[in-house]
């Protein structure tokens, strides 16, 4: 798929790509071998200069399903950010091959499924065949920042 395509599809979404920010912490956003991209969690929130900006909250205590399905969303807008700043031309992108996701989840919420989709839908929609993927969807009792979700992926590229 070009990268014109791509680009389109975004708008389609209302999905701007950019303002993304180094990790403050020890770790690398992304690292890669070989043909494989394999991306650090992505959070639905962070801490900017002592404040919490992004979507908070335990799913199912503090926050439903529709909250958590966008805070999913803002992920995938998190890890296309990562993306393009290191491969340049999303079109690099081969396959999503495994997204995983981390729902903070409170006592018998058991909808993590639904939660994931936002981040899923967003993959697929921007990148169509190349965002198809496997998927794990786990429930965790908290995440830092009381961010309520946190996405992980590994991507296979040009």
């Amino acid at each position: 798929m070009s990268h014109a395509t791509i680009t389109q599809r975004l708008a389609d979404m209302s999905i701007a790509l950019g303002g993304y920010r180094e990790p403050a912490s020890r770790y690398k956003p992304a690292i890669r071998v070989g043909n494989l991209l394999y991306f650090s969690g992505q959070l639905s929130a962070m801490e900017y200069d002592g404040v919490v900006a992004g979507i908070t909250g335990q799913l199912g205590s503090e926050i439903g399903v529709d909250a958590g399905y966008e805070a999913a969303r803002q992920c995938a807008i998190g890890l296309l950010n990562r993306a393009q700043t290191m491969l340049g031309d999303l079109s690099r992108i081969r396959q999503i091959v495994r997204l995983t996701g981390y729902i903070n989840s409170g006592p018998g919420f058991t909808d993590q499924h639904l939660v994931l989709n936002g981040c899923s839908d967003v993959l697929i929609a921007a990148l169509g065949e190349a965002g198809t993927h496997t998927r794990l969807a786990i429930g965790v009792v908290g995440l830092s920042f009381n961010t309520s979700v946190e996405v992980d992926c590994i991507v296979e590229v040009d």
